[in-house]
């Protein structure tokens, strides 16, 4: 199945981590994040790739293999659902598609059990063991999350906001999506409305326009995976995870081995 990585953004929380170079390709364990991503990707069966860059494309781009390259060319005005549009003109959801963040780590038996999953026009793996990766992320876990309910049978009620409390996080979302091509169409077509009615829906990230989606009366199937997966999103997460990783325990939250190619020395 084609994969798509939006990888346009710059990670301003990251401050001087990503002055000179996008955040995908900071380094985690020796390795940078585009590496791990696209090796689980390749484990997983997930081909070819298409890379969205914006911020140090032609950094981004150097470092993407045999990915092609689609361009957001106004990634500083736009967010993440503008890369996933920029990637549909592109022709890159014509066909069923994992569409994955680019500053993640995930393990392939996450991109392995999303393409397991039941159909669905769109789909997401939700992050069922989120609260102990949250709580070694920071004090209070609430501070963080992101309110995701579901029903009984997995479908997603609502997704986005601060919770109240813990029984309004069911899982977490961990920036990927599996669409076939008529729910890729379906949820492009909502967003180009949006943009029409609303000039901050340009502003838009991947959870926004699912919420907004869900409103609409859109439909959204998930599928829980307990953990194998790692976001990064200040310098305090990453100096956490290779504090974790130095002293071997990491690996309960996501298996650094799986994500890295073959060949590679794993010191850290």
């Amino acid at each position: 199945m084609h994969a798509v990585i939006l990888a346009a953004g710059r990670g301003s929380r990251l401050g001087p981590l990503s002055d000179l170079r996008p955040k995908p390709l900071l380094p985690l364990a020796g390795l940078p994040l585009l590496t791990r991503l696209l090796t689980s990707l390749h484990a997983a069966g997930c081909t070819p790739v298409t890379l969205v860059t914006g911020y140090r494309a032609d950094v981004l781009a150097a470092h993407a293999g045999g990915c092609r390259t689609v361009h957001n060319p106004r990634w500083e005005q736009t967010s993440i659902a503008a890369s996933l549009l920029a990637a549909a003109d592109a022709g890159a959801l014509d066909e069923d598609a994992i569409v994955t963040y680019g500053d993640i780590v995930a393990e392939p038996a996450v991109f392995t059990t999303l393409l397991a999953a039941p159909a669905a026009d769109v789909c997401l793996p939700v992050n069922t063991g989120w609260l102990p990766l949250w709580q070694a992320r920071m004090d209070n876990p609430l501070d963080d999350a992101e309110r995701l309910r579901l029903d009984a049978e997995g479908r997603l009620l609502a997704i986005g906001g601060t919770p109240a409390g813990l029984d309004e996080v069911h899982a977490q979302f961990m920036g990927i999506v599996r669409l076939s091509r008529a729910g890729a169409a379906d949820l492009m077509s909502f967003y180009r409305r949006a943009l029409s009615r609303d000039e901050a829906a340009a502003r838009w990230d991947t959870t926004a326009l699912l919420a907004a989606w869900l409103r609409a009366g859109g439909h959204a199937a998930t599928v829980p995976v307990p953990g194998g997966w790692l976001e990064i999103d200040t310098p305090d997460d990453l100096a956490v995870y290779e504090d974790l990783h130095a002293h071997g325990e990491l690996d309960g939250l996501c298996d650094l081995n799986t994500t890295a190619p073959e060949g590679v020395v794993r010191d850290g």
